[in-house]
């Protein structure tokens, strides 16, 4: 039987990769994940495809091996993402180890922080912008999704991959790319990709379903948020808002929200797209952008962070104060 570090070597291979200190990196985490049983493994509050696909994925490459595993979240998952938990009842058992996946900071375990957020063993992510501290931490800044970090770990792990842990994996790869088509792709996103298609999964169901598909409540927010866009900077940002009211005027719910953060971003000549969603407690912003401005280093400025093409970062009530910080904010890139 291969070791951990021939079977990780052989994973980093397969997809064109060749770092002894990453592979050093990966057999540090497998070893730890084969040494843990009675496992929480934690996805994000308000879940993407990303990290609900890299937690059952893991969870069930976990229980594979003969271990009780859990996925945990903050927030309740939107029903697109209900098939990856499919079959998999919740075991019963007291936790005795816990890890995250694509979770950038701590307070991204949402109402959890308090009760897990030093509790957290190993952190695996793929954000620039990572600030857990944690014991163990694998962050694959160039990882266009933490799916490509997990399935490098699970075939280090040996663990099972079958139909459904491969779907999972695909989806998280789908979604945190938009279908392969962000600027965060690389040849080994791709070369991931055809591994998990070995597996059966229907990748165009999945694209539609998480993608394409869109609910009425879904197009009446992308009405509201066309007709109250705005420019600034010259044109080459643009800002949509969307509020309470609208939300409860058009019965959205926050699956809703779903791509209204690129709206603004795909307008000829914007290289700054900024969405700002009024919730309970102050405004959450999205930015996309172009190479010219970089979305976490902007969203850092106010505690936020993220991707260099892709960020957030929180606001309070007042609107027209976080509007004005923000502007200035993008000013400086042009």
């Amino acid at each position: 039987m291969a070791s951990v570090k021939k079977r990780a070597e052989n994973a980093m291979k397969c997809v064109g990769m060749k770092d002894n200190d990453y592979r050093n990196q990966l057999v540090t985490v497998v070893k730890a994940l084969l040494r843990m049983d009675c496992v929480l493994i934690f996805a994000h509050r308000a879940p993407d495809g990303d990290t609900l696909g890299c937690a059952y994925a893991l969870c069930r490459g976990m229980r594979s091996l003969g271990k009780q595993a859990n996925v945990k979240c903050a927030d309740a998952i939107p029903e697109k993402y209900a098939f990856m938990s499919a079959g998999m009842e919740e075991q019963s058992f007291e936790p005795a180890h816990y890890v995250s996946v694509d979770i950038a900071a701590p307070h991204l375990l949402g109402g959890l922080e308090e009760a897990y957020a030093g509790k957290i063993e190993v952190c695996i992510d793929h954000h620039v912008s990572n600030s857990f501290e944690t014991p163990i931490k694998l962050v694959d800044a160039k990882a266009a999704a933490t799916a490509e970090v997990i399935w490098m770990l699970l075939c280090a792990m040996d663990a099972r991959i079958d139909t459904q842990t491969a779907a999972c994996l695909f989806a998280a790869l789908s979604t945190d790319t938009g279908c392969f088509k962000y600027s965060n792709v690389t040849p080994r996103t791709h070369l991931i990709a055809v591994e998990l298609m070995k597996y059966g999964v229907d990748c165009a169901g999945i694209n539609f379903k998480l993608l394409d598909e869109v609910s009425q409540a879904q197009l009446e927010l992308k009405k509201q948020a066309l007709a109250n866009l705005e420019y600034c900077c010259d044109n080459r940002c643009a800002i949509v808002t969307i509020t309470s009211d609208m939300m409860k005027e058009i019965g959205a719910s926050q699956e809703d929200l779903d791509g209204i953060s690129n709206i603004p971003r795909s307008i000829a000549g914007v290289e700054c797209g900024i969405t700002m969603k009024q919730v309970s407690d102050g405004w959450k912003i999205s930015v996309r952008s172009s190479n010219r401005v970089n979305a976490a280093e902007l969203c850092g400025k106010f505690g936020g962070g993220g991707h260099k093409a892709a960020a957030g970062c929180k606001f309070g009530d007042d609107y027209e104060d976080a509007k004005r910080q923000l502007i200035e904010a993008v000013s400086e890139y042009f």
